[in-house]
């Protein structure tokens, strides 16, 4: 419920348009413009150093500096000097810390090094308080930081700015039960004045004065790979620095939000819930709907109003989820009660076709047109390796467990990945994407499922092996191409399936597994539609049994971005093995095969190709060969 709350939060603050930063709060980015213009990161000091001699001349109240000077810069101990210098002159300088939150306290703090921290009048903790579901909503105001009172770094520089004592702004702060304020954050299209760093270095006396004399000003990093970033109600990837910013104008405008607590929520949730149970109880379910509908948009509305105009937060998912509840409750009443008849009759249709399509009929009855309908779909078959050994070890209750384990798994991912399942064939599957329902991503969709189904049989095998029952294996083998969908079967019994070539080939994939030792197999067909999504090896040009002509197949491997470090290491040295082989310098390419050994061990495709090579070295093939390798087995 909690993150439901935060969630009616974060709508409520992206549907607020009025609000506009204060004029007062500027922002100084060092951004990619300023690293170009200023070279390396991180800058020496006496960067830093310049740009508080530059404000100087036209002082803001508050430079507060969301970057972090930890050790001396070696390279530069001039700089370090004047930076420490230039802070001790001037008291509206603001530099940051950070610590271990523990509760309201921070360990093991990371101060300023030692003559910054000596020659700092302010100093504040940057430390971002991170809901549970990833986004940052609120701040801490107050904690102890080894012993010591600390303060946030935007209440500090607030505190400057509005000269008045810290120990009397923090009080007037509205907390909610956690000790946190929720921060009122200016609407997404809104931004505080912003000021690229390398500008601000040669900006002339004129533009000092008017863009940040008597501010409140930040100093904090934008530029691509250098900044802390969190999502916001607001935004999905906001810099560190721009939370800041909205704490000051919260506390300069003192319109930090305020929580009304819990005895409102439950309230709410009772009159609701008692209206919807009362009154709309009374009408039809279309009514009904209707009324929910208007009652809960007005709650909103309410809400809403309080958000934009009062600065306050009332829980809105807790109430909503009672109204809707209470209507749901009274609908499930009359269906197991006043609508006996529908059920009878939808109980005599379901008879008549599989419950998968049945709820696609009740919704679209056209499904049912498309008999033979050809169109580009992506078919999945999965296998349990070695599963006629592992079905003689086994007692006749003792596999039905197990089989029934394994098919509830992979089914659930193949559902979560919106495929649907054709038919178990004892401990084989079949799914296909893009047939009921159009789902252009078919192909990547079929991949996903594939990983995940080789991560959840990782999954299943931990919990078999703490049951003593056997570990089980699986070969998955993918296909895209061009199948008749259609609605086929005989008059007592029918379901929505694929035929055609390329599901054979598509089951052929999943047996060719055995001559390569791999999991997933996919064709060339979806590997040009999923090139971009996914690592793969290329395995070869096989020809299957029941084909003509030969494919390229490649074992599916894991989502771009995921590859683990060892195919990271092995995967260049593999291709290019192969090409060298496909180039028929055998001698060189076993010699690449061979040092992917240590890499991936006695990988059975790399030692196919090896004994391969070793082959063709001895008797080379003739000039018209064309590389196919033959699977004789299904």
């Amino acid at each position: 419920m909690q993150r439901a709350e935060w969630l009616t939060y974060d709508l409520r603050s992206r549907a607020e348009l009025r609000r506009k930063p204060h004029p007062d709060i500027v922002v100084i980015k060092i951004d990619d413009d300023s690293l170009k213009r200023l070279h390396q990161w991180p800058w020496p000091r006496s960067i830093h150093a310049e740009l508080i001699r530059k404000l100087s001349r036209h002082p803001p109240k508050a430079l507060a500096f969301d970057v972090f000077f930890v050790d001396p810069f070696t390279s530069d101990p001039k700089g370090d000097r004047a930076l420490v210098e230039e802070t001790r002159k001037y008291p509206w300088v603001v530099h940051a810390v950070f610590g271990e939150s523990q509760g309201f306290h921070l360990a093991n703090v990371t101060w300023p090094f030692p003559s910054l921290l000596q020659a700092a009048s302010h100093l504040g903790y940057v430390n971002a308080f991170i809901d549970e579901d990833g986004s940052l909503r609120g701040a801490m105001p107050q904690m102890e930081l080894e012993g010591k009172k600390g303060f946030l770094l935007s209440v500090v520089a607030a505190s400057l700015y509005l000269g008045r004592p810290i120990d009397q702004l923090v009080p007037l702060i509205a907390l909610d039960p956690h000790g946190q304020f929720l921060v009122h954050f200016i609407g997404p299209q809104s931004r505080f004045p912003e000021v690229s760093y390398a500008d601000v270095l040669q900006a002339s006396d004129q533009d000092l004065a008017e863009v940040f004399e008597n501010k409140a000003v930040l100093v904090g990093a934008f530029a691509t790979g250098t900044y802390d970033h969190y999502p916001t109600p607001v935004s999905k990837n906001s810099p560190g620095v721009l939370f800041h910013a909205n704490v000051i104008d919260n506390l300069i405008r003192m319109c930090s939000m305020r929580y009304v607590g819990l005895r409102w929520t439950y309230l709410w949730i009772a009159v609701l819930g008692v209206f919807c149970g009362l009154f709309l109880a009374r009408f039809s379910a279309g009514v009904g709907a209707l009324g929910v509908a208007l009652v809960g948009a007005s709650y909103w509305g309410i809400a809403q109003w309080l958000f934009t105009r009062k600065n306050v937060v009332l829980d809105v998912a807790g109430p909503l989820f009672a109204l809707f509840g209470a209507y749901v409750a009274i609908v499930i009443y009359r269906f197991f009660t006043e609508e006996r008849e529908k059920r009878m009759v939808k109980s005599f249709f379901s008879q008549q076709v599989s419950g998968e399509l049945l709820d696609v009929l009740m919704e679209n009855p056209d499904v049912l047109k498309k008999a033979g309908e050809r169109r580009e779909m992506t078919v999945f078959f999965s296998d349990v390796a070695g599963f006629t050994s592992i079905s003689e070890r086994l007692r006749p209750e003792e596999l039905v467990e197990l089989l029934n384990q394994y098919l509830t798994s992979m089914t659930e991912v193949i559902f979560e990945n919106g495929g649907y399942v054709d038919k178990y064939m004892g401990d084989g599957i079949m799914a296909f994407w893009n047939g009921l329902l159009k789902q252009p991503d078919h192909a990547e969709r079929a991949c996903r499922c594939a990983l995940g189904s080789k991560q959840r049989l990782k999954d299943l095998n931990e919990d078999l092996k703490k049951r003593g029952l056997v570990p089980l294996g699986a070969r998955i083998g993918i296909n895209t191409g061009e199948m008749a969908a259609g609605y086929m079967g005989s008059v007592q019994k029918k379901q929505f399936t694929v035929m055609g070539d390329n599901v054979n080939l598509g089951s052929r994939l999943e047996g060719a597994n055995k001559a390569f030792g791999t999991s997933i197999m996919i064709s060339e067909f979806t590997y040009e539609m999923v090139q971009d999504k996914y690592d793969v090896r290329f395995l070869d040009r096989i020809l299957v049994p029941g084909k003509a002509k030969p494919v390229r197949v490649y074992e599916l491997l894991a989502e771009k971005g995921t590859l683990d470090e060892r195919w990271q290491k092995a995967l260049p040295l593999y291709h290019e093995a192969i090409q060298l082989f496909s180039d028929r310098q055998f001698a060189r390419s076993r010699e690449k095969f061979l040092e992917l050994e240590p890499i991936l061990g006695q990988d059975k495709a790399c030692m196919a190709y090896l004994h391969r090579a070793e082959e063709f070295m001895a008797v080379p093939p003739p000039e018209d060969w064309d590389g196919v390798f033959e699977v004789k087995s299904k």
